[in-house]
């Protein structure tokens, strides 16, 4: 099949004017963290609501500093996810930390803030909660549990730029919040993140530590690379003056989308609360409990469309299960949760032929599935 009949799951919002921003600094030679990086920093605190942005390479890297920035050390727990992208947990684990898997809500994507208690203990000093698929978790309920127990909470909103709970911005919800630029992302730098803070000594303490420990005097601390390019800050600056209006288009996109799926009568399309307002970072749907769903993406894949699963139940992964000892049974939402939701393609470049054609492939594996006896 020809690459230009395949249907891909996602496709970057790169345009014209996002080539000619890269290019621009290109010329100038200037290619680290510089000026470009400073005005970004600024258009993102402003966009997300919060005093400081401060830009680093990843959406890890700023999970990373955000659990340093908040005295993370080792030994102390944090809690976080089962069902979330490895990175959540990961940056716990090397801050020298441990995680603390809580189960997802059921029928829901994110975390449930009815488990966080009886995971509280003397060593417990943060929650990690994820805006799963850019779908807020349920922030009043965490922050009531923070503040009784004094605990940090630092949102994991990688995939939330845009979200809003309770018509509040995803990342000012917390005391810490860290957003990804991943290409998947709807706004992106190729690669990229950003910690969004109000409190200034914590800015400039993660400020230090991406580069190396420097406070524009001396090393004061041991840091890191973690430093934004200003090319790729020129290309978020581009991609965030269009920010708004891409988001509108998205969401009218996923409700013609969504109107078309009503056909497939087993398939759930997955929304969050009515509370909320998702940026449909990702357009999520469930399969019944009785479908290989795994099987389902290699069919849709043979016929040249793209999907994949939702994300991980990460106690299960491979180093977790290994060093904690986790069973399915200990995670029972977060384990049908990673078997049953798939991520179907959603970009500007989908049309409702393609949609027709999804919609088509979905009806050919379930008669396939019904007539195998599955």
């Amino acid at each position: 099949m020809e690459n230009s009949s395949i249907v891909r799951l996602i496709r970057p919002n790169i345009s014209q004017a996002e080539i000619d921003a890269v290019g621009r600094v290109l010329e100038t030679g200037m290619l680290v963290s510089g000026p470009i990086v400073q005005h970004f920093e600024r258009l993102l605190a402003n966009y997300i609501g919060v005093a400081h942005a401060v830009c680093v390479s990843s959406g890890t890297a700023a999970l990373h500093l955000a659990l340093l920035a908040a005295d993370i050390r080792p030994t102390d727990e944090v809690l976080v996810p089962a069902f979330t992208f490895p990175a959540t947990a990961n940056v716990v684990e090397i801050a020298g930390a441990i995680p603390i898997f809580i189960d997802c809500k059921p029928g829901s994507v994110n975390i449930d803030p009815d488990r966080l208690i009886e995971h509280i203990g003397p060593r417990t000093k943060a929650i990690i909660p994820v805006h799963a698929f850019g779908i807020p978790a349920d922030m009043d309920a965490i922050r009531d549990t923070a503040r009784k127990y004094d605990l940090v909470v630092i949102e994991d909103a990688a995939c939330a730029l845009g979200s809003k709970y309770k018509a509040n911005n995803c990342g000012t919800l917390g005391d810490l919040a860290a957003f990804s630029f991943h290409p998947r992302k709807l706004l992106t730098t190729g690669e990229g993140g950003a910690v969004a803070v109000n409190d200034p000594i914590t800015a400039d303490t993660m400020r230090s530590l991406r580069n190396h420990g420097y406070d524009g005097e001396d090393y004061r601390m041991p840091g890191f690379n973690y430093r934004m390019t200003d090319f790729q800050a020129a290309l978020g600056i581009s991609q965030l003056g269009k920010f708004d209006s891409y988001l509108e288009k998205r969401k009218n996109l996923a409700k013609t989308f969504k109107s078309i799926l009503k056909e497939i009568e087993w398939l759930e399309v997955v929304e969050g609360d009515p509370a909320v307002e998702s940026n449909i970072q990702t357009f999520l749907v469930r399969v019944p409990d009785d479908m290989n769903r795994d099987a389902l993406i290699v069919h849709l894949a043979a016929q040249g469309i793209e999907a994949t699963i939702g994300t991980y139940c990460v106690p299960l992964t491979h180093y977790y299960r290994l060093r904690y000892g986790y069973s399915k049974i200990e995670f029972p939402e977060a384990y049908r949760a990673f078997k049953q939701y798939l991520s179907l393609p959603l970009h500007a470049g989908l049309g409702s032929k393609e949609m027709f054609r999804i919609v088509d492939e979905l009806r050919a594996f379930k008669g396939q599935t019904v007539g195998a006896g599955a």
